[in-house]
């Protein structure tokens, strides 16, 4: 009896473990998706999201507190 049960509870945890990758890579895609539609709009409203222009303001703001 016990060998049986020990079975089924393996074989319920490997289906949730299945399930929550299933579950996360949804929730990546979807991330990815909501994070492209925001830097779209931020740039539309006037806000330069992209990579290639750092704002100067951290170093400024480091050297000032040195």
């Amino acid at each position: 009896m016990m060998k049986k049960e020990l079975k089924e509870l393996i074989i319920a945890m490997k289906m949730m473990f299945e399930a929550k990758t299933v579950n996360l890579d949804i929730e990546t895609k979807i991330d990815k998706i909501r994070l492209k539609d925001f830097i779209k709009h931020a740039e539309r409203e006037g806000l330069n999201m992209s990579e290639e222009n750092h704002p100067s303001w951290p170093d400024d703001f480091e050297e000032d507190w040195e």
